[in-house]
């Protein structure tokens, strides 16, 4: 076979990284930008033992869920992998992955939730932007090419929220002000509730000399303020460089606000993220005692919680997280919450949490929300906190599989799941579970 030569395939499912499954003499293809039902032309690009690798150069006839991709960069950015495939299209097909996923792993749900869906476009309220200066001077922004690492320069990206696509376009006319000896690394966008940020890691920090003329050009050509960030070298934070002094902020129901800095994890679809926490809630009892926020972040989860729990404590691995938590509670003037670090990647520090560093007993609820390699080690904590329920919010629901097992031999069996459509367009599946405890305290 001829990696030039054209071929001809039937498409007949999508694969879990939203490329389309054929077979040709039995073995398994994977092609780019093919749709389950279509009939296809493609290109081999690569061949492995047991399945080989192709993308389409032609689609002869297409599937009826197919749908013009909504951004001129979408067959070369890295950022999307799904626009050419019709949004509830793209629910139904994350709901299946979640349910098989948990099928494989020997789980099935008393209840499937319904999806949380939200409007597929302008949602994304922080993108992370690659750099890179071109021979000739200029600055070419974008996502990283779907497997590797070139970056394919973007003018526009209609999944983020206002007015962050502006910013995408005024970025390459800011970055030729800088210092020429100043290599820019990355770019991070925020749009907050409040404010639009603008955060660069670079080379090296602007002298004091510097930064003026860089705020003065930045707001020349964002047409107003916003805020600029800073990091450089080994430093684990960003630094703020603009004269202005309110913080960046976002609202996670009617009468909670959390402050974050960049470089902090935040959910980036507020909407899903508001939805997300209001499912969470009604799957909770009413009126309990203590509820634990494991990977509680800036609070996010926890302050919401504080509505419905007596107590809530909210544990993370990080120490800045924790004190903008500490500082979020305060700042909404909730007082039946605390906030701890513990290395939760090994379980460490979690024996006494509660006040006055007493173990803590009658956990009504534990919520866990990891990153995507899971909460395998808090699992021998959970298993043996007594909580009767459990909600696991997963980013990967593979690694929440694995950590079911160790729920289900601690006598937590699988109530209720859920998608949550966080990142329409794009491949990344993240999941709501609610356990419970078999068998209740006497």
């Amino acid at each position: 076979m001829s990696e030039k030569q054209i071929y001809s395939c039937e498409i007949v499912d999508l694969s879990h990284d939203g490329r389309g499954v054929g077979r040709i003499d039995g073995k398994a293809c994977f092609i780019e930008g093919a749709l389950p039902g279509e009939t296809v032309e493609f290109r081999y690009v690569n061949r492995k033992r047991n399945y080989d690798e192709g993308r389409v150069t032609k689609v002869i006839e297409p599937a009826s869920h197919r749908v013009e991709p909504g951004c001129k960069h979408f067959f070369r950015c890295g950022g999307c992998s799904l626009q050419h495939l019709q949004h509830g299209t793209q629910l139904e097909f994350k709901q299946q992955q979640l349910i098989a996923s948990l099928e494989r792993g020997g789980l099935v749900a008393d209840i499937i939730l319904p999806p949380l869906s939200a409007p597929p476009w302008g949602y994304r309220r922080r993108a992370r932007l690659a750099v890179q200066r071109a021979k000739d001077g200029r600055y070419l922004i974008g996502f990283r090419n779907a497997g590797s690492r070139r970056i394919e320069p973007i003018t526009q990206c209609p999944v983020l929220a206002a007015p962050l696509p502006q910013a995408v376009e005024l970025l390459p006319a800011w970055l030729v002000c800088l210092p020429a000896d100043i290599r820019v690394f990355e770019v991070e966008l925020i749009s907050a509730d409040n404010s639009i940020a603008i955060a660069v890691e670079a080379s090296r920090f602007p002298a004091d000399e510097e930064i003026p003329a860089m705020r003065e050009s930045l707001e020349r050509a964002a047409e107003g303020p916003v805020q600029l960030w800073w990091k450089a070298g080994k430093q684990a934070r960003f630094t703020r460089l603009d004269t202005g002094t309110d913080s960046l902020g976002f609202a996670v129901a009617e009468d909670i606000n959390l402050k974050f800095e960049p470089g902090q994890f935040i959910q980036v679809n507020g909407q899903i993220n508001r939805e997300m926490i209001d499912q969470m809630l009604n799957l909770v009892p009413e009126g309990g005692d203590t509820a634990v926020d494991l990977y509680c972040g800036t609070g996010n989860l926890s302050l919401p919680l504080t509505r419905r729990f007596k107590q809530v404590v909210g544990i993370e691995g990080l120490p800045d997280l924790v004190k903008g938590a500490i500082s979020n509670a305060a700042d909404n003037n909730i007082d039946n919450v605390e906030f701890t670090v513990a290395d939760l990647s090994r379980g460490v520090g979690l024996a006494n949490i509660g006040e006055a560093n007493r173990p803590l007993e009658n956990i009504d609820l534990i919520v866990l929300d990891p990153p995507r390699n899971g909460a395998a080690g808090v699992m021998p904590w959970v298993a043996k906190s007594g909580a009767q329920s459990l909600i696991y919010i997963s980013c990967h629901p593979s690694t929440m599989v694995r950590d079911s097992g160790a729920l289900a031999e601690a006598g937590y069996s699988l109530k209720a799941v859920g998608v949550m459509d966080m990142f329409p367009h794009t491949i990344h599946l993240e999941a709501m579970a609610l356990f419970e405890k078999s068998t209740r305290r006497g």
